[in-house]
């Protein structure tokens, strides 16, 4: 049997190769009740589209690329999956490129890299300003940023602000002696997102608005280690004269603080109220009382701005911002 064409589904269909074409790569302009009747053409003769030609034809690879600082994080776990289940609907892939190191950072600012041979980007957590040297880099290629925001970039983020304020308004209903952990960014890097420091803000601008002080003596601040998560917990523990309030902007790190706090023989929740920040999978089963965040929503959205920038490049810059909601447990 000789091999099905794109000609024979035109003629099945009664349509035009071109029409044939348009439905195939989901072109907007194309009626519904014609791309049915070709998709099912397609389908009755068993043809397969030859995705080599159609990327040389269109110049279109149909996958994107997806930057990200680190993977095997629940958060970033949960970001790729929504974003690879958003892109079936657009029968695309999608390529995962943590950066991990300043060497492999130094790899992916040359343009040619492959990170770069795809029809778009999603930057996760990282700035894109301050990841090339040469800002004219990816010029042209349609890209969406994820928790950062800008002025040139599509981005989606959540209220980080809001999130730290509702955390100290909850906290505040028992009054104590109250501490911050948080995590450690190196500004003025690319990996800096910036979203620690402005739950920072938003915790200590509900504690002003609140008459409350919360001196720097009582900010903890860790790199994005377990050992480094713990050593953090204990340091804050030791301050402790009675019950304490802790925040602490990521659930990762509000996990160390619950081992610490029951190695210490103390009771979450009572001796020790505590607040973390990604409602994570684990959140629940600990007991953690934690700011909800949607990834996988917002992987959803990112994908849809991503697709729609990739079909049409003038769009206007846009920005989708989410509320997180605070989720009360057993810890506070």
């Amino acid at each position: 049997m000789s091999k099905v064409t794109i000609k024979d589904v035109a003629r099945h269909a009664g349509v035009q190769p071109s029409t044939v074409s348009r439905a195939i790569n989901n072109h907007p302009h194309i009626r519904a009740t014609t791309k049915a009747r070709v998709l099912s053409s397609i389908q009755e003769l068993g043809f397969v589209p030859d995705r080599a030609a159609q990327s040389f034809r269109t110049g279109r690879t149909r996958s994107i690329s997806l930057l990200l600082p680190i993977t095997g994080t629940d958060f970033y776990d949960r970001l790729i999956n929504s974003i690879d289940e958003a892109l079936e609907a657009y029968e695309y892939d999608a390529g995962i490129f943590p950066l991990l190191s300043e060497r492999r950072l130094a790899r992916y600012q040359n343009p040619a890299a492959l990170p770069y041979h795809t029809d778009g980007l999603v930057y996760a957590s990282l700035n894109p300003e301050q990841l090339y040297h040469d800002p004219l880099t990816i010029q042209g290629l349609p890209a969406v940023v994820f928790e950062v925001p800008s002025s040139r970039y599509d981005h989606v983020t959540v209220n980080n602000e809001l999130g730290g304020s509702l955390a100290a308004r909850h906290l505040q209903r028992r009054p104590a002696t109250t501490f911050v952990i948080n995590v450690e960014e190196r500004f003025n890097t690319p990996f800096a997102s910036g979203v620690f420091r402005e739950r920072v803000r938003g915790f200590r601008a509900a504690q002003r608005d609140a008459g409350l002080d919360l001196p720097d003596t009582h900010i903890f601040t860790s790199d994005f280690t377990p050992e480094r998560a713990h050593q953090a917990a204990r340091r804050a523990l030791q301050q402790r004269t009675g019950p304490v309030n802790i925040f602490v902007t990521c659930d990762v790190f509000a996990r160390a603080l619950l081992e610490e706090v029951r190695l210490a023989g103390l009771t979450p929740g009572d001796d020790v109220r505590i607040v973390g920040f990604d409602d994570d999978r684990q959140a629940e089963a600990s007991g953690l009382t934690t700011l909800h965040q949607p990834v996988e929503e917002m992987g959803r959205t990112l994908t849809r701005l991503l697709m729609e920038r990739i079909a049409d490049p003038s769009l206007p810059v846009r920005s989708v911002q989410f509320d997180p909601v605070l989720k009360v447990r057993g810890t506070a």
